[in-house]
């Protein structure tokens, strides 16, 4: 998951909807096919290594959309250095929970429990940022966990590592992304990516000499397929919020679940149950409902600011 702060004045007049929904689209779609790559890893390297070896081949395409939209010098310096070093933590954890998982469950199945970030974001942005949340987005928050039960079917057999591994990881995504909304001010999204993705490949690589074993070239190939991917997938991402506002391109991410569905048949011959897609439309509902009153709330203070400074 790539995190994208507010587009800088300058590109205001790039905007072109067409084209960033369909980065949008395409984003999401190269995240969901590194998904498979990782999932196919799973079954003879150790996770860390896997996520080292993603990383490496990742920071490519983000240094070469640094370099050529504002410079490295720009893009890639702080003013809190402290933001990175927690966001890099968290990333640390939500890739490596997430990642397991998926060795241990369907993608398709991952990408729904996954969806919940939204809603932990709503409810940890009260304590971490000290912003009010309404009646109305506590409601979404408790109708979304409900799908969230209904998915897990508690008494079943579904609640296990797995599951509570994608639930792990998008609590800890959810920080990461709540302390990079609040220095957005002062950090850029590239930034973010590039500090949190070279500590993920410093980490877990520092643990591959005693975790991982020498891939194969076929192996290496498919790290270097996954790690491109999610390279580019960021660069797309990013290019997309340049040319649309993020309310318009955040929801694209629910597409993952067509992906994920479809890979997951096609390649590892997964098929969800119709109680999973139940959930699966609750947890979205409520996901696209807290965007939508963000949304509203965010043009009411901006509606506000303007007059007061009139």
């Amino acid at each position: 998951m790539v995190t994208i702060t507010a587009r800088p004045k300058a590109q205001q007049g790039e905007e072109s909807f067409p084209a960033g929904i369909a980065l949008a689209f395409v984003a999401f779609a190269l995240y969901s096919g590194m998904d498979v790559t990782i999932k196919l890893l799973t079954k003879n390297y150790a996770v860390p290594q896997i996520i080292a070896l993603n990383s490496l081949f990742a920071l490519g395409p983000i240094l070469a959309y640094a370099a050529l939209f504002g410079g490295l010098y720009n893009n890639l310096r702080t003013r809190r250095p402290i933001y990175h070093v927690i966001r890099a933590t968290c990333g640390l954890f939500s890739s490596f929970f997430a990642f397991w998982a998926y060795s241990r469950m369907p993608i398709a199945d991952a990408y729904a429990l996954a969806f919940t970030a939204p809603l932990f974001i709503t409810a940890l942005a009260v304590p971490i940022l000290k912003e009010p949340v309404g009646w109305r987005r506590w409601s979404a928050i408790g109708v979304g966990f409900i799908g969230v039960l209904i998915m897990l079917r508690p008494g079943s057999g579904l609640i296990n590592t797995g599951s509570l591994a994608v639930l792990a990881g998008a609590l800890f995504y959810s920080v990461g992304m709540l302390v990079t909304r609040r220095a957005r001010n002062t950090e850029t999204s590239v930034s973010f990516a590039f500090y949190a993705t070279l500590a993920s490949g410093t980490v877990f690589g520092a643990m591959t000499p005693w975790l991982g074993r020498m891939p194969t070239l076929h192996d290496l190939g498919l790290s270097a397929i996954g790690g491109t991917l999610c390279g580019v997938a960021f660069v797309c991402l990013l290019t997309s919020f340049r040319k649309v506002p993020a309310a318009v391109a955040a929801p694209f991410q629910y597409s993952q679940i067509i992906w994920g569905v479809l890979f997951g048949w096609l390649v590892f011959g997964d098929v969800p149950d119709r109680t999973l897609f139940i959930g699966l439309a609750i947890v979205i509902s409520s996901g696209l409902y807290i965007l939508y009153r963000e949304t509203v709330l965010g043009r009411q203070v901006t509606a506000a600011t303007k007059r007061d400074c009139a």
